[in-house]
C-alpha cells in the first residue's frame, strides 16, 4: 500500500500488488485500488491510522545506519541459517522483548512512587520468569548478583527452570541454590525455595531481612497458610508477585496483598493481539453428562463424584472420540494434553484413546520423574499423541510443541482454566494454531461459565451473552470460539442467569472492575453497567445493608 500526501490536500492511496520494480511497472499485469481523500476521507483516514498503529508498535524497532548494522546482520544471519526457529528470550540474550521492556518500566515507575510490593499479571507463555530475572538484574545495577534473592514456588520443576533462567540472564552458570526435595543451600544468598520446604523450617530462626529481593511465583496461591507464613515473616526491600490470574474462584483477589494495585498487566487477549502466543481454535462440545446432582464445594464439583461419573463412561468417551476426529485432521499425529479429574479417569481415558489408535499414557503426581520425562520425550518425538494428566501440567512445565488441549473436567476457576489453556499457547516450529476441545453437559445452578469466558476474551457479561448467542466477532487475529448447538444453549442459559446477580456479588464485581481499570478516570458506573448488562434499578433494589455497603 502506498499513501501519497499532497500540499494541495488531494491525498491519494494505492492498495494492491504493485512494487516499484521493472517487472511490476512494465511487464506485469497489476491490480490496484485507488483511494482519494476527497471522495473517501474516512477510508483514507483509517489507512493512516493503521499505519501509525504499526509504526508506533514497540515490536518494531528503529534501524539507524552505522549504529545498528552489526545487530541487523546478526539477526538476518540467524533467520537465514535457522529458518522457522523460535527462541526463548532467556536463552537467546538478556535483552528484554518489547512487552517486557514496558513491564520493566512499569515496575521502575512504581518504585519511584515508593511502592516496593508489586504485582505483575502476565499471561502464561509471555515470560514472567524472564521478566523477574531481568528486573532483578536491573535492581542489581552495575554489579549483577549483588542483591540477595529468595525465589519461591511450589514445584521443583518450576524452581529448576527459574534458576536456569536467572543464570542465563545474569550470564552466571553457578548462580543460585535450591531448597527443595532434600537439596539445601550452603551460601544462602540466592535461594530458589519450594514453599513446602520453607514451611517445614523454623522461620522464626531466620533473619526477616536476609533477602533484598523476594519473588513469589504463581502468586494466586498466596492465600494458602503456607504462603502467608512466608509473606508475613520476610521483609525484603523489594517484593515481586507473579501471576496470570489475580482473580480466584473463591472471590479472593490477590491484588489486595498489594493495596489493590497491579504494577503491570498483560492479559491473555493482549498477548494474543501482540502476536506473543499461538492463536487458539476453541471448540465447546456437548457430552450429555448430567452434573446437576453432583455435590460441589467452593464452586467446584467434588472430584470423587466426578471421577465415578466419568470413569468407565463409554457413552461420554465415544462423544470425545467423535469430536476429536471431527475437529482434528489426524488425531494420531497431534501432540495433546488431556486434563482429567482423577488418576482413575486419566488411566481410563488413556486406554480409550490408545484402543482407538491414538497412542496415549496417563501421568499423575504418582508417576516417577523418569516416567514423566520419558513420556514428554515420546510426545515430542511423535511416539505418543496424548498425555492424560491430573493437575500435573497446570503450572511450570513448558512443552511448546503442544498443539491440542482436551478439557475433560469442568471448572469455573479462571486460574485453572488459563493454566491448562496456557500449556498449548507457546509458539513452536510447525505449530500454527492451538486446538482446544472443551466438553460440557448439564450443570448445577450455582456453576458459572462466565469466569473462564471472561478470562479468555476480556468481555463483560452483557457482551458475553451477545457473543455466545451470535458468535465471537471481536477476537484476536487467528482465534476462534465455536459452540455446538446443545453446548451453546447450556452456556447461554448459564451466562444469562448470572445477570440476576445478588447485590453482595455486585459490590465485589464492581470492586474487581475498578481494579482492572488503569486509573479512576477510566471507570464509571455507566461503563460498568454497559459491561455487566445490569441496570441501575437492579443495584438500587438490594437490601438496605448491602446498598449501604455499595455506597
Amino acid at each position: 500500500s502506498w499513501m501519497i500526501y499532497r500540499n494541495s490536500g488531494f491525498h491519494t492511496a494505492f492498495i494492491g500488488s504493485s512494487n516499484l520494480s521493472h517487472a511490476a511497472m512494465v511487464d506485469g499485469l497489476e491490480w490496484n485500488v485507488r483511494v482519494s481523500a476527497v471522495n473517501e476521507l474516512a477510508l483514507f483516514s483509517k489507512l493512516g491510522t493503521a499505519f501509525d498503529t504499526y509504526w508506533d508498535d514497540p515490536k518494531f524497532e528503529p534501524y539507524l545506519p552505522g549504529r545498528d548494522d552489526e545487530r541487523l546482520a546478526t539477526s538476518l544471519k540467524q533467520a537465514v541459517t535457522q529458518p522457522g526457529r523460535h527462541f526463548d528470550a532467556a536463552f537467546l540474550d538478556i535483552q528484554p522483548q518489547p512487552h517486557q521492556r514496558i513491564m520493566l518500566d512499569d515496575l521502575a515507575h512504581e518504585r519511584q512512587q515508593d511502592f516496593h510490593r508489586n504485582l505483575v499479571v502476565a499471561a502464561t507463555g509471555t515470560g514472567k520468569t524472564v521478566l523477574a530475572a531481568l528486573d532483578y538484574l536491573r535492581l542489581c545495577g552495575d554489579t549483577p548478583g549483588s542483591l540477595s534473592l529468595l525465589f519461591v514456588a511450589h514445584r521443583k520443576e518450576i524452581l529448576e527452570q527459574a534458576r536456569s533462567t536467572y543464570a542465563h540472564v545474569l550470564n552466571d552458570a553457578n548462580f543460585g541454590e535450591l531448597l527443595v526435595g532434600g537439596e539445601h543451600p550452603t551460601e544462602h544468598r540466592h535461594v530458589f525455595a519450594s514453599v513446602q520446604s520453607l514451611s517445614r523450617m523454623n522461620l522464626d530462626a531466620l533473619d526477616p531481612t536476609a533477602f533484598d529481593v523476594m519473588v513469589i511465583d504463581e502468586f494466586h496461591h498466596a492465600e494458602a497458610a503456607t504462603y502467608r507464613r512466608i509473606l508475613d515473616h520476610f521483609q525484603p526491600r523489594e517484593l515481586l508477585g507473579l501471576t496470570a490470574t489475580p482473580e480466584r474462584a473463591d472471590g479472593v483477589n490477590v491484588a489486595s496483598f498489594f493495596g489493590d494495585r497491579i504494577a503491570s498487566e498483560l492479559r491473555l487477549w493482549d498477548a494474543l493481539d501482540g502476536d506473543l502466543l499461538a492463536p487458539f481454535h476453541y471448540f465447546v462440545q456437548w457430552d450429555d453428562t448430567d452434573l446437576r446432582g453432583v455435590k460441589a464445594s467452593g464452586g467446584e464439583y467434588q472430584a470423587g463424584e466426578l471421577s465415578r461419573l466419568y470413569t468407565d463412561n463409554d457413552g461420554r468417551s465415544r462423544l470425545v472420540l467423535a469430536a476429536m476426529r471431527h475437529r482434528i485432521l489426524d488425531p494420531t499425529r497431534m501432540k495433546a494434553l488431556a486434563f482429567c479429574v482423577s488418576v482413575e479417569h486419566a488411566h481410563y481415558m488413556a486406554d480409550v484413546l490408545s484402543q482407538a489408535g491414538v497412542p496415549s499414557v496417563a501421568l499423575s503426581g504418582q508417576s516417577s520423574r523418569e516416567i514423566r520425562e520419558a513420556a514428554i520425550r515420546d510426545l515430542r518425538k511423535g511416539r505418543l499423541a496424548c498425555l492424560c494428566t491430573v493437575d500435573l501440567f497446570n503450572e511450570g512445565i513448558d512443552i511448546p510443541s503442544i498443539d491440542t488441549v482436551i478439557m475433560l473436567r469442568p471448572t469455573q476457576s479462571a486460574t485453572i482454566f488459563l493454566q491448562q489453556l496456557g500449556r498449548g499457547l507457546r509458539r513452536a516450529p510447525g505449530k500454527s494454531v492451538l486446538t482446544v476441545l472443551d466438553f460440557v453437559g448439564h450443570q448445577r445452578e450455582d456453576f458459572s461459565f462466565e469466569p473462564r469466558l471472561r478470562a479468555l476474551t476480556g468481555q463483560g457479561r452483557k457482551q458475553l451473552v451477545d457473543s455466545v448467542e451470535k458468535g465471537f466477532s471481536e477476537l484476536p487475529a487467528g482465534c476462534e470460539i465455536q459452540f455446538d448447538k446443545m453446548s451453546q444453549k447450556e452456556v447461554l442459559k448459564n451466562v444469562k442467569r448470572q445477570l440476576a446477580t445478588t447485590t453482595l456479588r455486585l459490590v465485589d464485581e464492581f470492586a474487581n472492575y475498578a481494579r482492572r481499570s488503569a486509573s479512576p478516570t477510566e471507570y464509571s458506573l455507566r461503563r460498568f453497567l454497559a459491561e455487566s448488562g445490569l441496570t441501575l434499578g437492579s443495584i438500587l433494589a438490594g437490601p438496605s445493608s448491602a446498598a449501604s455497603r455499595w455506597r
